[in-house]
């Protein structure tokens, strides 16, 4: 199990609420959707590289 980082950033305050609704509707936590953004954002990069190798 890996460890949580406490972190911090600025984001808009209205495409945050829009984030944090779409959560609710959607059975995820604000933490469980920044996450799945981040990793989909991280597989679909590195198929991109491998691709153009």
């Amino acid at each position: 199990m890996s460890k949580d980082q406490v972190t911090s950033f600025r984001i808009d305050s209205d495409l945050w609420k829009k984030a944090r609704v779409y959560a609710l509707e959607n059975g995820l936590s604000a933490k469980d959707l920044v996450e799945n953004l981040i990793r989909r954002e991280l597989t679909e990069r590195r198929i991109e590289k491998q691709k153009k190798s």
